[in-house]
């Protein structure tokens, strides 16, 4: 499958990318992203199907009906961290609050970040492609507390990845703060902003812009 711009092309950036390519270069024309060119259609047969499934062997399915340029040993390996979540077969668990309420637990992964869930595989996903490329990468955050942990655990000691977090001084709870300062891996830079949120998000958008 591939994928397209969300706000029309530009004439300098392609229509139409392959899942690899948008993930390693996800900047569409006019500020626009790439989205899937069409949305695969899941029939209750595979819902009955995968009932009893663990929550990877439902995302693996899933992501084969998009039918992406990745090879599914990679799929797997990153699906895979998970693991690392309190209960690797179901790191998502659904609780009932009262009838017909349910919520989904997202803070299960390594930071309790909502974000763990698709940070932790993507950032193997990119780390992979972009040695497989020789290319080096750096990630650039702005965060108010979430972002930064969950993306400083998931690129920590990945090669050909550098990434370097913006975060408010003072802007986050001490233990969001603690999560970024304390990482070691030789890859990441962490640094604390006076000023707010937005400060360290215009930040990066200038950097990005400036040639």
């Amino acid at each position: 499958m591939m994928f397209i711009e969300s706000r029309g092309n530009d004439g300098v950036k392609p229509p139409k990318v392959g899942f690899s390519e948008a993930i390693l270069n996800p900047s569409a024309s006019f500020g626009g992203l790439y989205v899937p060119e069409e949305i695969p259609k899941i029939e209750s047969s595979f819902l009955k199907d995968h009932l009893g499934s663990s929550y990877k062997e439902l995302a693996y399915s899933i992501l084969k009906k998009f039918n992406i340029d990745i090879e599914d040993s990679l799929i797997n390996e990153a699906l895979s961290l998970y693991d690392k979540f309190d209960d690797p077969r179901n790191p998502v668990p659904v609780k009932k609050v009262e009838e017909n309420l349910y919520i989904s637990e997202l803070y299960h992964g390594p930071t309790r970040a909502f974000k763990d869930m698709a940070l932790q595989p993507f950032g193997y996903i990119l780390a992979k492609l972009a040695k497989q490329r020789e290319e080096n990468y750096l990630i650039l955050a702005a965060t108010s507390g979430d972002t930064g942990p969950a993306t400083l655990e998931s690129f920590k000691d990945r090669d050909n990845i550098k990434v370097v977090c913006l975060y408010p001084d003072g802007g986050t709870s001490d233990v969001q703060r603690l999560q970024m300062v304390t990482e070691d891996g030789k890859n990441l830079k962490v640094i604390g902003i006076i000023g707010d949120f937005d400060d360290a998000q215009n930040a990066l958008k200038n950097l990005l812009s400036s040639k």
